[in-house]
């Protein structure tokens, strides 16, 4: 091969994962992501397993999981306007510390009852609406235009990892040896390695930016992201980010709506303590290596936008066998990596347990992959300034679905038990989505939009695709 066929060879091809971590400040940005990530999950996954093993309802589980969806509604669009604007090593770093500092103190000074609980919850989740689309945004400043789609896989890759881990692994098993004071001190320690990473950013990715203290007087605090009206017409004027955008939210939406139920179903469909989850979303941590590790290759092999859509079908599918547990649990048992800790451990795991296990694989591959799909979409298609403000108010967006999908499901599992909620979990989700989008377009049309109209919004392709803002 030619020295100029090799060079263009190597320009078309994606930069590996080692590649782009030789960059001091890719690494900075994939570990910052990571505690972040495993802090949050270790966090809101351990309250819900200590409820539960306290013996409280689907409802009381849901009403703590949504304290942390509420934050995020109010202040996702201002927090990421936050981090676009202010020095994004100070505005991070600060953000990590007072996270880390809520949970060292509130055991000593408040205890750990429900109320101080979901107190912990909504602060540290409103401080997340400035890390997250802060770490999100970063990536186009330290990546080149070729290591952006590698890059951002990374950062998802590493961020599904700490999140499996702290909720599969830490939660639950924190819970079950030590208990709730434990899960708080380990989080704030992660948080407070963030804060620590996060200080190595270089100090030219603070050059034009405000003082922190001007930005804040500067926003306005008004949550108008709140508002129908604001987010129908920024769907209809932003149709290629927006579809994007709302196919994520279904597949989150859904996946943090069977999350919130799963340590009452553990507990009253398999029959198990709730912290024996672990060994439900121990194998589940293969769906997130498959889809974040092979999330350049995915988006590479089918597009961002139809990753996003086989996401959907995969999270489905996760969730209706998970409400068929009964009629498939022998044939799933089979596959499960977990009978190999039968022998060696002595560890005796009914067929419904190793089932649930196998049947979670592809909806954590579903719920990683559509996570990386949308955020290389917008690293690739949005202006580096503007994405702060897009992942801000896709945040506010995505935890208005969450809240509506988790506070529902919780309230027909309640009434209904929740095995059965999880057969219709993807349709309940489904209208929610499909909802906005009608009345999206009839803002638009003035006329009652089909559910046919909605779904070809959300799956077809755009041809303004590159010129979406």
């Amino acid at each position: 091969m030619s020295t100029a066929a090799q060079a263009a060879s190597d320009k078309s091809r994606a930069p590996s994962y080692r590649e782009v971590l030789k960059h001091p400040p890719v690494q900075v940005l994939s570990l910052s992501r990571f505690v972040s990530k495993m802090a949050n999950s270790t966090l809101s996954y351990g309250v819900m397993v200590f409820l539960a093993t306290a013996g409280a309802s689907q409802i009381e589980i849901s009403l703590a999981s949504s304290a942390g969806y509420l934050a995020a509604l109010i202040f996702g669009l201002q927090g990421g306007m936050l981090a676009d604007s202010a020095p994004k090593r100070r505005v991070l770093s600060i953000a990590f510390i007072v996270q880390a500092a809520s949970c060292f103190l509130l055991p000593p000074l408040v205890g750990t009852d429900v109320g101080a609980l979901l107190v912990l919850i909504f602060l540290t989740s409103a401080l997340s609406q400035v890390i997250s689309p802060g770490l999100k945004s970063v990536v186009a400043i330290v990546a080149t235009p070729g290591q952006v789609a590698t890059t951002g896989a990374l950062v998802n890759v590493l961020g599904s990892i700490g999140s499996a881990i702290g909720s599969s692994f830490l939660a639950p098993i924190l819970i079950k040896v030590s208990g709730i004071d434990a899960v708080l001190y380990v989080t704030g320690a992660l948080f407070l390695v963030g804060a620590l990473r996060i200080r190595r950013l270089p100090a030219a990715e603070e050059d034009g930016a405000k003082n922190l203290s001007q930005t804040i007087r500067s926003l306005e605090w008004k949550p108008r992201a709140l508002s129908l009206r604001f987010n129908a017409e920024w769907i209809v004027a932003h149709r290629p980010i927006a579809s994007m955008v709302l196919i994520r939210i279904f597949c989150a939406a859904l996946f943090e709506g069977f999350n919130s139920l799963i340590p009452v179903y553990v507990r009253e469909v398999l029959h198990e303590n709730p912290a024996n989850s672990v060994y439900i979303f121990a194998p589940a941590g293969i769906g997130y290596l498959i889809g974040a590790v092979g999330g350049p290759w995915l988006i590479h092999w089918l597009g961002e936008r139809r990753l996003a859509i086989v996401s959907v079908v995969l999270m489905a599918a996760g969730s209706i066998l998970l409400g068929s547990i009964g009629a498939v649990d022998t044939l799933f048992a089979r596959l499960s990596p977990l009978r190999l800790l039968e022998p060696l451990f002595g560890i005796d795991l009914s067929d419904a347990v190793l089932a649930a296990g196998v049947i979670a694989i592809p909806a954590n591959l579903g719920s990683t992959a559509s996570g990386q799909a949308v955020q290389v979409y917008i690293n690739k298609h949005v202006p580096v300034m503007r994405q702060g403000g897009i992942f801000g108010l896709q945040s506010v967006q995505q935890n208005a679905f969450d809240l509506a999908a988790v506070l529902l499901l919780g309230l027909l599992a309640t009434l209904t038990g929740p095995q059965y909620i999880f057969l219709v979990a993807p349709f309940v989700v489904g209208v929610i989505v499909l909802g906005m989008v009608r009345y999206s377009l009839r803002h638009l049309t003035g006329e009652r939009a089909k559910y046919g109209a909605g779904m070809e919004f959300l799956t077809q392709e755009s041809d303004s695709d590159d010129a979406a803002v």
